[in-house]
């Protein structure tokens, strides 16, 4: 199959969440507010479907800013994809538990996910929680999560990663001449494996494009504002709202960035996910190391891997 064919297929397997949310006022939450920008791309990847099926956006929240009494009984409550479905990101997964448990009645749809867990114990939490809901709908982007979120629920599907309807993005020969050298951009987070072996010629992850000025902004100033705002003044629904749409404007700023970056380099070699996503958007070489837990490596192995842009480099897992 060809790039491009393969690309366009990949925004078109994601019919079955028109079908469960359409018509309905949905809540989209989890809202990515901070500087990741592969969840940034998830983001904007899922608001030009949102956009393209013609499926309106009752409100926007984050984690730490959703407002239950916006929720109508039969609304849909729509969770932000990515790969924070497991143990490793714990405010993440217990907002995403704690809403499971608050509206059993309502619909609920978790956007594409990996799912990871290193703990048996909070997976059987989740599990747990999971299989009381009648009417929750899990995505997940490889079939290693597909099994455990089948543990969970009937309704698990496998669907590809939602930035992919951010497909095509400006092709780096549209954007600026670029020198013939390679982009590392390495995880410094707690899903690195390890994978710096390439920071004599550049130590790059996506929180350089955001800087430690906006990093505490975001999680010291605003979470806190808002959830204060909440607690004694009542006024969590409205600034936060505000606050969301703010942020929206900023992280588009944000992906141009990481956009012209990728397009100043001939080749991109990563072992983040959207590092591999954001290249195939752009049509670009890239040659891929896993995280921590072989995300990576699963992911293309389901979607990607018969483009000839993409080289990975598979999982090892540690020596015993």
């Amino acid at each position: 199959m060809k790039h491009d064919e393969l690309m366009v297929s990949l925004t078109q397997r994601h019919e079955e969440l028109v079908t469960l949310i359409r018509g309905r006022n949905v809540h989209y939450v989890d809202v990515p507010m901070y500087g990741n920008v592969g969840d940034l791309l998830i983001m904007f990847g899922t608001l030009n479907f949102f956009a393209q099926r013609g499926i309106q956006i009752s409100s926007l929240a984050t984690y730490f800013n959703f407002r239950a009494t916006q929720v109508g009984k039969n609304d849909v409550i729509a969770f932000q994809g990515g790969g924070n479905f497991g143990d490793i990101y714990g405010a993440f997964q217990a907002f995403r538990e704690r809403l499971i448990e608050q509206f059993p009645q309502n619909r609920l749809v978790v956007m594409p996910q990996s799912i990871h867990f290193s703990s048996a114990c909070a997976l059987d939490r989740c599990i747990a929680i999971c299989r009381k809901h009648k009417d929750l709908h899990i995505f997940v982007r490889d079939h290693e999560s597909l099994a455990l979120a089948t543990r969970m629920t009937p309704n698990a599907r496998l669907a590809p990663d939602m930035a992919h309807h951010l497909w095509p993005v400006g092709n780096s020969d549209d954007l600026s001449p670029k020198p013939a050298r390679v982009l590392h951009l390495l995880r410094r987070d707690a899903e690195a494996a390890g994978n710096t072996g390439k920071s004599s010629v550049l130590a790059f992850d996506w929180d350089d494009l955001v800087g430690p000025g906006w990093r505490f902004f975001l999680s010291q100033i605003v979470e806190r504002a808002v959830t204060q705002s909440h607690l004694r003044l009542g006024l969590g629904a409205l600034f936060g709202s505000w606050v969301v749409k703010a942020w929206i404007w900023q992280a588009r700023r944000f992906v141009t960035q990481a956009t012209n970056v990728f397009a100043q380099h001939e080749k991109v070699e990563s072992d983040r996910l959207h590092a591999h996503i954001l290249s195939m958007l752009m049509s670009k070489p890239n040659r891929i190391l896993d995280n921590s837990y072989g995300k990576n490596s699963r992911y293309i192995s389901t979607w990607t891997k018969p483009s000839p842009f993409v080289e990975l480099v598979e999982h090892q897992p540690p020596r015993v």
